[in-house]
């Protein structure tokens, strides 16, 4: 006879309401011959099970996702809601999911299907055309995750030593006080790319920029 305790352990672990699961095990990621700076050298990775925010924050269809915040508000709004910043595999991963497109739609380039309508490097004087999260219905994974392109970059919790942001001319990398975004923007000439290996980083205390946000993540439970 199966005793209650039993029966509650072999129950399956479920994702907070809002998340996807996505399942774990080894992952290509990164780029088989890379050519450009934000590229990272292709490399196979084993990933446990995890629980990725829909949408980016606060994670509600149909509401402004929340950009300008700093690497530390975005940890700490996670914690708030009970989950945590995504590791940039897990990210990366959600984006291309089990097919390892390129785009989190598709192999290719498309710039109807996601939120990218600028051609060019930023919107100037005009505020950034962030969308409702949500408003791109086809601008998502295969597993139901939103917006991984064009919108906003996103915040994860690695930390950065790599190239460094082209917007001080003395900036200096230091992996304790750098952490990484991922994923393009709303614009097309960046300095990190547009499609699922996207990657920068910047200070993480006093950076915040409007094209900026984040998704949380979480352990199945």
């Amino acid at each position: 006879m199966f005793s209650l305790f039993t029966l509650i352990s072999c129950s399956p672990k479920t994702c907070p309401e809002g998340t996807v699961k996505i399942s774990g095990g080894e992952y290509r990621v990164g780029v088989e011959e890379p050519f450009q700076k934000w590229h990272e050298p292709a490399k196979t990775v084993k990933l446990e099970s995890y629980c990725i925010d829909i949408y980016e924050y606060p994670n509600q269809k149909g509401q402004i996702p929340k950009s300008n915040v700093s690497w530390e508000e975005a940890r700490d709004l996670c914690v708030t809601a009970g989950k945590r910043l995504c590791t940039g595999y897990e990210w990366e991963r959600a984006c291309r999911g089990v097919e390892n497109w390129r785009y989190s739609y598709g192999p290719h380039l498309d710039r109807t299907i996601c939120n990218t309508p600028i051609h060019g490097s930023g919107p100037g004087t005009n505020p950034p055309p962030i969308e409702p999260s949500g408003t791109y219905e086809n601008c998502k994974s295969p597993e139901g995750v939103y917006d991984l392109n064009g919108s906003m970059s996103e915040w994860v919790s690695d930390s950065w030593s790599e190239f460094p942001e082209p917007f001080h001319r003395n900036a200096v990398v230091d992996p304790k006080i750098w952490r990484a975004l991922r994923g393009g923007t709303m614009w097309s000439n960046t300095f990190y790319g547009m499609d699922c290996t996207s990657r920068h980083g910047h200070r993480m205390s006093d950076w915040r920029n409007m094209d900026d946000g984040f998704r949380c993540c979480a352990d199945p439970s």
